[in-house]
């Protein structure tokens, strides 16, 4: 089965929004640590990286698996 060029990118549109959420949502975490000082941000500010990288994995193994016919 051929790679589907069209869902491969609303994937792709998909996992490009959800990331820039995420690392947005990361980076204020960030601030609100070094900045403000909030000791348990920190925490956060790693869950978010984490859960932003989560969906990049979600990205290549779906299109990965695109190949294969599901």
């Amino acid at each position: 089965m051929t790679l589907d060029l069209n869902q491969a990118r609303q994937r792709l549109y998909v996992m490009l929004a959800l990331d820039l959420v995420l690392m947005l949502i990361a980076v204020g975490f960030a601030v609100a640590h070094f900045v403000y000082g909030v000791g348990w941000a920190l925490w956060a500010f790693f869950g978010f990286v984490a859960a932003a990288f989560a969906v990049q994995l979600w990205f290549v193994r779906g299109i990965g698996r695109m190949g294969k016919g599901e």
